[in-house]
């Protein structure tokens, strides 16, 4: 009797980096890869913001997107499980990371935290998210993610008018009110 070669499926990874406020593609983003903490890859995703790995079965993988200028983010996959003989091949998984801008005076380290935990199982090829520990950090992100948008929101207005607008706007004001006198 021949002795047959175990054999599961493969997990590749891919996606793209979008920025937040535009939906914009990022260029050149960097993606770290680690496995069981130790980093394997480090690559940018070229003008079209695409990223793809594939992953070794058996080890925990965290995913790290940065950009300059940008906050980091991450998410993390599992592809420890059993493995059967006689199967094989990859699956494939999108996943699209968006980056936002960051504050100067606002505390994002909050996403130094996966934004998403994934588990392969090599032997079915299937990927799962742990939905208990998005609805866990669900209501933390949308809390950061409004004071974000408020103040982006109160940026941009303030930006708006430029200073030198704004005193040409008050001459001419000025100028109107002695008119009327």
């Amino acid at each position: 009797m021949g002795v047959t070669k175990a054999s599961a499926y493969s997990l590749k990874v891919q996606g793209v980096v979008t920025e937040y406020l535009s939906g914009q593609l990022v260029a050149n983003a960097l993606v770290r890869v680690y496995k069981d903490g130790v980093k394997q890859y480090a690559a940018e995703t070229g003008s079209f913001g695409r990223y793809a790995f594939t992953l070794d079965n058996n080890a925990k993988y965290v995913l790290r997107f940065s950009a300059p200028g940008h906050q980091t983010k991450c998410f993390s996959v599992d592809t420890h499980g059993l493995v059967w003989k006689d199967g094989g091949g990859t699956k494939e998984v999108f996943v699209e990371m968006t980056l936002f801008t960051k504050m100067p005076d606002m505390d994002l380290s909050y996403f130094d935290l996966p934004m998403g935990m994934a588990r392969f199982e090599p032997s079915t090829g299937l990927v799962s998210w742990d939905q208990e520990y998005d609805a866990r950090i669900r209501s933390e992100v949308q809390s950061i993610m409004a004071e974000y948008e408020r103040r982006m929101t109160a940026t941009a207005d303030a930006g708006l008018r430029s200073p030198a607008d704004r005193s040409r706007g008050d001459v001419a004001t000025l100028r109107a009110m002695a008119e009327r006198r």
